[in-house]
């Protein structure tokens, strides 16, 4: 199997050096930022059980890698639709592209440049994050992948997928109902990143403290709301699990929304938070809470610099 990761963050590093690590055939597209330090020093992740490097090919240029199985794009939301066209260059008969993306919008921006025939629902567990060029830093030792075909779809790929992916060591799930399984994890991450970059704190910091927790379950109900309202399934069995597991989850996790404001990085609030918002519009659902974030962080929408 050729796989091609399309962005070097924390999501993007994590699966590449683990794969590539199991001997899988991978290619990195990266930025010319990344290029140098990779192709120098090859990508090295420092994991839990420590720290490992690989020798990784690194392009610029799609047309230096060609048609792959599988494309995994896990840049951030704000470069999905400028990037689909730029992608054909990676597309074989048969290639399935997983987008990565926090938010519920990327599968449907690939889509309109690529095809459904190519384009799959995916979504990534896993809590990692640049340290430095060519260097990712894994925060959490649980992760993995969920992925879905577009209805009416096979999905036997997404099974080779399990497959290859599950001997190096990484987690695949292939579920049905694509669209539930993006806002499965967007009730939750819309709710964590929210509270996690208005407190510029961990989950630790949200979970210990009353009026922080009944705050993060008024922005997690708000977005339960919406897509009920969008005709997603979300059972009151499986948000409350949901939820329940947010309650517990190792304290050190910081979503990167979280991350990304305290570096003074470009933000992705407008397809978490304000997503929940707009949506909250259109069906007239109440949001109250979301709308409190959005004008607590929308100074930041594109890095400190535009709040000074």
């Amino acid at each position: 199997m050729k796989v091609c990761v399309v962005g070097v963050g924390g999501t993007g590093g994590l699966l590449a050096a683990v794969l590539r690590r199991a001997g899988v055939d991978v290619s990195l597209l990266v930025t010319e930022r990344h290029l140098t330090a990779i192709r120098r020093n090859g990508l090295a992740l420092i994991a839990p059980g420590g720290r490992f490097s690989v020798e990784i090919q690194a392009e610029i240029e799609p047309r230096a890698i060609g048609a792959c199985d599988v494309v995994i794009v896990t840049t951030k939301m704000w470069a999905v639709e400028a990037l689909a066209p730029t992608l054909q260059p990676l597309l074989g008969e048969n290639t399935a592209v997983i987008p990565v993306q926090n938010g519920i919008d990327a599968p449907e921006l690939l889509a309109r440049t690529l095809g459904w025939r190519h384009v799959v629902y995916g979504s990534a567990a896993m809590n990692a994050a640049m340290e430095e060029p060519g260097v990712i830093r894994q925060r959490n030792p649980n992760y993995g992948l969920t992925v879905a075909e577009a209805q009416g779809h096979e999905f036997a790929r997404l099974l080779k997928v399990k497959e290859i992916f599950g001997a190096a060591g990484i987690s695949v799930e292939v579920a049905t109902d694509g669209p539930a399984l993006l806002w499965d994890k967007f009730i939750g991450l819309v709710a964590n990143s929210s509270l996690c970059a208005l407190l510029r704190s961990p989950m630790g910091v949200v979970q210990k403290d009353d009026d922080c927790w009944a705050l993060y379950t008024a922005v997690f109900n708000e977005a339960v709301a919406v897509g009920r309202a969008e005709g997603i399934s979300i059972p009151a069995e499986k948000a409350e699990a949901r939820l329940a597991r947010a309650k517990t989850s190792p304290p050190m996790v910081m979503p990167s929304m979280a991350v990304d404001l305290m570096a003074g990085n470009r933000l992705e609030l407008p397809w978490l938070g304000g997503r929940v918002r707009e949506l909250g519009r259109k069906h007239a659902v109440p949001t109250p809470a979301s709308d409190f974030i959005w004008v607590a962080l929308k100074p930041f929408l594109a890095g400190t610099a535009a709040a000074r």
